[in-house]
């Protein structure tokens, strides 16, 4: 054997199956097999790449301060909205960190946008106060997630690490719990008697998503969605939207 390239592609001959000819095919060896090996671990080691957006300085700066220490790969950063947008979907990262927080688009805005033309980017948005009101607006979204602003730095790797693997949140966190209900499709006693739909559409009216924004989670029309509102207050007998998110929450539809 001396003289052999150990990590030489050696060959079989094999005779294949309603054939008489004999035909050379590739036996892998270990050395090729741990090549390979090498090379697809390398490839699933990756850390997380990120676009980090957020209207104010310092907060940027400190999201950029735990990403680098993590040692993640920040692909852009920017503190205006309209070139985020662009910045997220050129680039194209893993994870997209956006602040709710910018005036116009806004956090829950870009996401939606984002998810519209390149549906691979995970978007996670950062919360002045991540209540159950911006939970329901990221859901509708498209967003992974929505975290605190006051979150620790751990919550936060832990955020955009979890977004980049695809995982589930756990079902006890915030923005898991306000999906589980917007997606209900169970009656409560207290609305058996809206349709199937018009349920839907209070859950999201109840969390104080918008006309624009109940169409886009539930992928219909604007018009669609404004006559499902005004046939259940018809229905419930009430004034306006305040009347009916409080009708929900005190009746435990939301």
């Amino acid at each position: 054997m001396t003289g052999v390239d150990p990590g030489a592609q050696p060959w079989l001959w094999h005779q294949g199956h309603n054939s008489h000819r004999m035909v050379r095919v590739p036996v892998v060896t270990w050395t090729a097999f741990r090549r390979a090996s090498s090379l697809l671990t390398g490839i699933m080691d990756l850390p997380p790449s990120l676009y980090i957006a957020h209207p104010n300085d310092l907060f940027r700066a400190g999201l950029v301060a735990i990403a680098t220490d993590e040692r993640f790969r920040i692909v852009g950063c920017s503190g205006h909205a309209s070139e985020a947008l662009e910045g997220i979907v050129a680039l194209g990262p893993t994870v997209a960190l956006v602040g709710g927080a910018f005036p116009d688009p806004d956090g829950f805005k870009i996401a939606r946008l984002v998810a519209e033309r390149a549906a691979a980017i995970r978007v996670v948005i950062t919360s002045s106060s991540a209540d159950t009101t911006h939970q329901a607006r990221a859901v509708a979204a498209r967003a992974v997630n929505c975290i605190a602003e006051g979150s620790s730095a751990r919550e936060v790797v832990g955020a955009i690490r979890n977004a980049d693997s695809g995982k589930a949140l756990e079902p006890h966190e915030p923005f898991a719990v306000v999906s589980s209900r917007l997606s209900a499709v169970k009656a409560e006693e207290a609305d058996r008697h809206l349709t199937h739909r018009e349920r839907q559409v209070l859950r999201h009216l109840a969390y104080g998503l918008s006309n624009e924004e109940i169409a886009n989670a539930l992928a219909i029309g604007l018009e669609t969605v404004k006559t499902h509102v005004h046939k259940l207050l018809r229905k419930m007998a009430m004034r306006d939207r305040t009347q009916v998110a409080v009708w929900a929450v005190k009746n435990g539809v939301v």
